[in-house]
């Protein structure tokens, strides 16, 4: 037992010495254990855009409506102050889309309009009601009409998740609170970077 002493307390300390190593980034997004291959293709306001197009960048991904009025501006405005508070070499390797789960009052051009009122380096996207729903359902993205007053004039109920995809790969989720915390939301992004 003797000689097997200095091994145990070799080990020991090597055991402490681990524990008190500093770990690597604690994500304060939610993050996926099993992070899952996510891809779609939906219209652009110059055509056919994929989300597979940002492979070398991270990607934060939201849905949303035009006409909203509370948490798309609100988690937009997040969105743009995590964006602007990187360095422009960090900026340039994250991509912020807007998804519109509004097709029928939201076109390509009109959804990217309003993403790029928020900075001009955004990207809204929008498709058929068809293409739409799947990419929803790909995301777990729930949204409905609502308060229909008349076409035109109604309100959509929707998830209001922000996604975040690096390399093909859904690996992050931030809740509306949870986006608003631009230091922390800056740190995830530049540890995936």
């Amino acid at each position: 037992m003797k000689r097997f002493l200095p091994l145990l307390l070799f080990l020991g300390l090597l055991a402490l010495g681990y524990l008190l190593l500093p770990k690597g980034h604690a994500f304060y997004g939610t993050r996926l254990l099993h992070p899952k291959p996510v891809d779609f293709a939906l219209e652009g306001p110059e055509g056919p855009v994929r989300l597979s197009q940002f492979q070398d960048q991270v990607v934060l991904l939201f849905f949303g409506y035009t006409h909203c009025p509370d948490v798309c501006p609100t988690t937009l405005l997040a969105l743009k102050r995590a964006y602007e508070k990187l360095p422009p070499k960090d900026q340039k390797r994250v991509q912020v889309i807007f998804v519109s789960v509004d097709p029928e009052r939201d076109t390509p051009k009109i959804a990217d309009r309003y993403a790029k009122a928020f900075h001009p380096r955004f990207l809204g996207l929008s498709g058929s009601p068809e293409a739409i729903r799947e990419v929803a359902q790909a995301f777990g993205v729930y949204y409905q009409k609502t308060q229909y007053r008349g076409p035109g004039e109604y309100l959509v109920d929707h998830t209001a998740t922000t996604f975040l995809v690096k390399e093909g790969r859904l690996v992050l989720l931030y809740s509306p609170d949870k986006v608003e915390a631009t230091d922390k939301v800056v740190a995830d992004l530049k540890a995936l970077l």
